[in-house]
């Protein structure tokens, strides 16, 4: 039996906003819960849940819209990258997750604090585009492979909002009408307040519960006190064998010479099939996903020219990859990774130019008539590249051996990578591997 490679991939972004001043809080009822729009993952939560009455936006954004919202995501992904690398270290993140958490934020920003957001998180459409292309995303990532894989079990991917508010807070319908048409969120009511340790257990079990327990923790006492009003929470989720498994009994312990120029022995993986381009100073390789809908790019510079070749990241740069990519029968040599990540994310926002959303001076009207501001951006990713599952061996072997002999592609050195949905062709994942 072979062993095909899963990939597992898990993420959570999580942006806080609190009273700005410990004024007394509105005491309005809020509006009551639409019970159709209670998503399946908070029926067993405790404590009121609020949601607008408005359906899910179903209607689907031009062309044109979503191909700004696709590289705006990238253009932001590629800024996080550059302002979070450091020099020896390995690097996972969800540019896609960022984007979202950051959406619903956005939704309520208003003046100043709206125009620097827009700026630095490249969202390039007005509010009123903006949010339902982001939903059509969504659910175009959501959707299905067709047909399904001839073989092998399809990608698994998941996007989910969430909102928790503090008990007691007026809400403003607008935004709760965006939460739900466009983000498919409803609010769960909480005491931070009163009861800070308990609303920490609650969400930290959500986002365990829609990572499939990959994330852990992602809130504690210093990025959710009592001072808390407002918890807004992305969680993506992807788990998918590849198309074309490596090599049974294939992996054997190979040399891989990190960034910093030490020797590591580690697990190399053998096989695959997939597209590849030479470019100035590396080359990429696809692998896709089973079905075809998500493959992940490997973009693997010469040793010496690493650096360089990663300043060049950019949406220009992956759209000049994807172009000229051909179809190869390959033979490539990988290294099992695994990365956990946890990214500071307020300094490289600010670095890009979204200032007063964390300061006194930060106008999130449109959410609340309370006063609001950023007081943390959390973000926490996990990836594996593991033996799991099985599928039949020798038909597929036999049944795809190449002609000619494959092209050798030994990825022996550090490596930049994304995983990506072929349709949009946007970004869900970016990070790099330096050193074992």
């Amino acid at each position: 039996m072979v062993v095909p490679r899963i990939q597992v991939v898990a993420c959570c972004t999580a942006a806080l906003l609190f009273a700005g001043c410990e004024s007394t809080l509105c005491g309005s009822e809020p509006p009551t819960a639409d019970a159709s729009c209670l998503p399946p993952e908070l029926e067993q939560a405790p404590g009121e849940y609020v949601a607008s009455s408005a359906p899910r936006d179903g209607a689907p954004t031009i062309d044109e819209e979503l191909a700004a919202f696709v590289s705006g995501n990238t253009s932001l992904g590629v800024a996080l990258y550059q302002r979070a690398i450091q020099e020896k270290q390995n690097l996972f993140f969800s540019p896609y997750s960022v984007t979202q958490a950051l959406s619903t934020v956005y939704a309520g920003a208003r003046g100043n604090t709206e125009a620097q957001m827009a700026q630095a998180l490249r969202f390039s459409l007005s509010q009123s585009r903006h949010h339902p292309t982001a939903n059509a995303l969504e659910r175009a990532l959501a959707k299905p492979a067709s047909p399904p894989p001839a073989s092998g079990t399809p990608p698994t991917f998941h996007s989910l909002n969430s909102a928790w508010g503090q008990q007691g807070m007026t809400f403003h319908d607008g935004f709760l009408d965006t939460l739900a048409r466009h983000y498919g969120a409803g609010m769960r009511l909480m005491d931070f307040e009163n009861d800070a340790a308990g609303a920490r257990a609650e969400i930290n079990r959500w986002v365990e519960v829609n990572t499939r327990d990959r994330i852990q923790d992602l809130v504690n006492e210093e990025s959710l006190p009592n001072a808390t009003r407002l918890m807004l929470i992305n969680a993506v989720y992807f788990k998918g064998a590849w198309s074309w498994p490596f090599r049974e009994q294939g992996t054997r312990n190979a040399a891989f010479r990190a960034l910093d120029g030490t020797s590591h022995q580690v697990p190399t993986m053998s096989g695959g099939r997939g597209q590849y381009m030479e470019g100035d100073g590396f080359e990429a390789v696809t692998l896709d996903y089973a079905g075809g809908t998500f493959r992940m790019v490997l973009v693997v510079p010469e040793w010496e020219r690493f650096e360089e070749v990663e300043s060049r990241l950019s949406p220009a740069f992956f759209k000049d990859v994807r172009a000229r990519l051909e179809n190869h029968q390959i033979d490539i040599q990988l290294p099992r990774f695994q990365i956990e990540s946890e990214l500071p994310l307020i300094p490289a926002l600010q670095a890009l130019g979204m200032e007063d959303a964390f300061t006194e001076g930060a106008d999130f009207s449109a959410i609340s008539p309370t006063k609001l501001r950023i007081a943390t951006v959390n973000h926490k990713a996990f990836v594996a590249v593991n033996e799991l599952g099985t599928e039949a061996a020798a038909a597929t072997a036999v049944g795809m051996v190449p002609v000619s002999l494959p092209k050798p592609i030994h990825v022996n050195r550090p490596f930049i990578f994304v995983i990506e949905h072929v349709a949009t062709q946007n970004v869900l994942f970016l990070g790099r591997f330096v050193k074992p």
